[in-house]
């Protein structure tokens, strides 16, 4: 997978991933989703490219999961379903993982469960250095990828940022999705939430 700074545009998604969830369950494939949202709106949006972006975006997050995992989303309670919403936005976004794993997950084994601006910015500036993809992003780019990563992060419930310092919350999950991601080779992105192996 390629580093991308498509998350600048997009969002988390929660109502809609639950409900694209719902309609997959039922045999839908993607294009009846679009079809449905365009001609019944289903997602309240004024804009037809707002609501492709919607349906593409979410589908492609979803779409890999095992059903007994979208089965098991759609049916926990809230705060689990947030944080699998951000598994699923992990799990296509190379760069927010590596930051998750390398930042995130870091300052909760260490203990340090605030997320300082320079943190993001010496995570930027490494990929940098790494990176011909990313040393070529603007600054405008990866300003916004950095507001994308509080918002994900805050919205998943994860993050909190309503005061100056932003304080991580380390989310209990449904045992039984836990389970099942971990049996399905999504450890991974749990533990980088989590911090728990």
């Amino acid at each position: 997978m390629k580093y991308s700074a498509g998350l600048a545009s997009t969002s988390f998604w929660f109502i809609e991933s639950k409900k694209i969830a719902e309609l997959i369950l039922e045999g839908y494939s993607k294009n009846e989703i679009l079809e449905m949202a365009l001609k019944e709106n289903i997602f309240q949006v004024e804009r037809e490219t707002r609501i492709k972006q919607i349906v593409n975006g979410v589908y492609r997050r979803l779409n890999s999961f095992p059903k007994e995992i979208l089965e098991c989303f759609i049916n926990v309670d809230v705060n689990s379903a947030r944080v699998f919403v951000l598994i699923s936005i992990l799990k296509n976004d190379k760069l927010f993982f590596e930051f998750m794993h390398e930042v995130f997950r870091e300052h909760i084994l260490l203990g340090d469960l605030t997320l300082k601006t320079r943190d993001f910015d010496l995570f930027f500036d490494n990929k940098s250095y790494q990176s011909e993809i990313i040393d070529s992003w603007t600054d405008d780019t990866v300003a916004r990828l950095k507001r994308g990563y509080r918002n994900m992060l805050s919205e998943a419930g994860v993050l909190n940022t309503s005061k100056k310092e932003k304080v991580i919350t380390i989310p209990f999950i449904d045992l039984k999705l836990q389970k099942l991601l971990v049996d399905n080779d999504y450890g991974p992105y749990l533990f980088a939430i989590t911090c728990e192996k």
